[in-house]
């Protein structure tokens, strides 16, 4: 729903905007009139409290920002089993050291205020706000950055509760752990929400909310966010190793993980799995690898000045050969000039070959993709044959075969080389394609061109992952015969 009605005051001052729903709702209850099918004013004559309401109905009725000031929030750790079926927890007993608020460095560097809550132990911290009054049968949005919330038990309790007019039964629980609801953006181990949600609809003109954090097993922070179109430039800076690791990034740790000396940190630390990461690759492959790929580019690029040269040489042969022909046959002109069903033709043609070439890029793209996916597949293949290693027995053929099979599988660089490359000859097509006077046929030949080279890397695909199939099979044939 679009807010398209406009809202003016009294005297005609220009208040903002709000949805035709909320229009209709102010009028109905004689808060407000219409002026026309898209302007409504707001009555002078309501109570000074339904006044302020109403002017500021149109910060109120989308976005509601963090504000650790603006919660006045109870500090409560329960000893008792957490009820989770109907979003309130049982009574238990106090204890203040378990929730903070304090300042910490944002992502700028300078200081923001941030609510720290929770622990590692079988316990649950509660933080409530005070009690807000909004519009009801109304949309809002509630926006924070989140850290932590997770341990590497998977049993930890991340939650946000809203609740109307009191009631705990009539509650809302958002799970904010484990990607049940996916954030909007990654930055720094810090991941933003906007968790929508409706009021009520209700007879008063207010509705009493209250939102409360649930952590349970695991510490958590929250900080305050922006609107979100704030950061829509903002690159999304997900964790490299989350596929690894039991929990998300935590403030309580110095590198957001435990480090190698800590519980867990022999397995799940930065250091190990940057280590285990770089493990199957030797110094001498690294660079044998990358000479391949400077020859690689290198050929590629000459291939590339060669293309364009050509397509050069045919440019100027073309324009000479249309300047020669235009002086030699001036007189004769009305005789042999085209007829509007050749123009027409070669329009078509043209326009045949532009997508020809569209299609040729999207295949570029796909190779791209599917290069990057083998890598990963392999990468998953040694990691598990390395294991196979520590747990069976595995013969020496075994052993030959595929350690050969990963030595051939292990340069992606030339297949990408020869991707990169093609990008000056696709260049080098479109404009040939769109000069109208280049012969078709030189840009049919270049477009051949660039269809050699792309199966060409589809064959290398096709084998690499045909060894990489080889591979797993007796992956899977060491296991079955242990």
């Amino acid at each position: 729903m679009t807010k398209n009605v406009t809202v003016t005051d009294e005297n005609g001052t220009y208040v903002g905007t709000t949805y035709p729903k909320r229009a209709k709702g102010l009028v109905k209850n004689g808060r407000a009139l219409f002026l026309d099918d898209c302007t409504i004013r707001l009555s002078g004559k309501t109570e000074p409290s339904d006044d302020k309401i109403n002017q500021s109905e149109v910060k109120q009725m989308n976005y509601i920002y963090f504000n650790p000031r603006e919660w006045s929030y109870e500090q409560t750790q329960y000893n008792t089993q957490y009820n989770n079926g109907n979003g309130f927890c049982q009574p238990g007993f106090h204890s203040q050291a378990s929730v903070e608020r304090c300042y910490i460095n944002d992502f700028d560097g300078g200081l923001i205020e941030s609510l720290m809550f929770g622990g590692w132990d079988e316990a649950y911290t509660k933080v409530t706000t005070g009690h807000f009054s909004f519009l009801p049968d109304t949309e809002y949005c509630f926006v924070f950055w989140l850290n932590g919330g997770e341990n590497d038990r998977n049993n930890e309790i991340c939650q946000l509760q809203i609740s109307y007019s009191g009631n705990p039964g009539d509650c809302c629980t958002y799970k904010l752990n484990r990607n049940y609801i996916k954030p909007l953006l990654h930055k720094q181990g810090w991941e933003l929400y906007s968790i929508p949600f409706v009021t009520p609809a209700s007879e008063q003109p207010t509705v009493d909310t209250r939102f409360s954090f649930v952590a349970g097993n695991a510490p958590m922070a929250i900080k305050p966010a922006k609107d979100p179109t704030f950061y829509k430039e903002w690159e999304d800076e997900p964790d490299e190793f989350a596929q690894w690791r039991p929990q998300r990034h935590n403030l309580v740790f110095e590198d957001g993980w435990p480090d190698i000396t800590m519980y867990g940190g022999d397995k799940y630390s930065t250091e190990v799995l940057r280590s285990r990461k770089r493990q199957f690759v030797s110094p001498q492959h690294r660079q044998m690898m990358q000479g391949m790929a400077e020859n690689v580019q290198q050929a590629a690029q000459g291939v590339a000045e060669n293309v364009q040269q050509v397509a050069q040489g045919f440019a100027v042969n073309a324009k000479q050969m249309a300047k020669d022909l235009a002086q030699s046959t001036r007189q004769m002109a009305e005789h042999y000039r085209e007829s509007a069903e050749q123009r027409k033709n070669q329009a078509e043609h043209r326009a045949e070959l532009a997508e020809l070439l569209t299609e040729y890029r999207e295949k570029q793209t796909e190779l791209t993709t599917r290069q990057e996916e083998l890598s990963e597949r392999r990468l998953d293949l040694q990691m598990r044959y390395n294991e196979l290693l520590k747990q069976y027995r595995v013969s020496e053929n075994e052993k030959s075969r595929l350690n050969a099979g990963f030595d051939e599988t292990a340069d992606e660089m030339p297949a990408l080389s020869a991707l990169h490359a093609l990008d000056a000859q696709f260049t080098c097509a479109s404009n040939m394609v769109s000069t109208q006077d280049v012969p078709i046929e030189a840009s049919e030949g270049v477009l051949n061109g660039i269809e050699s080279q792309l199966n060409s890397v589809t064959g290398m695909c096709s084998k690499r992952e045909e060894i990489l199939d080889e591979l797993e099979t007796i992956l899977n044939r060491i296991t079955e015969q242990a």
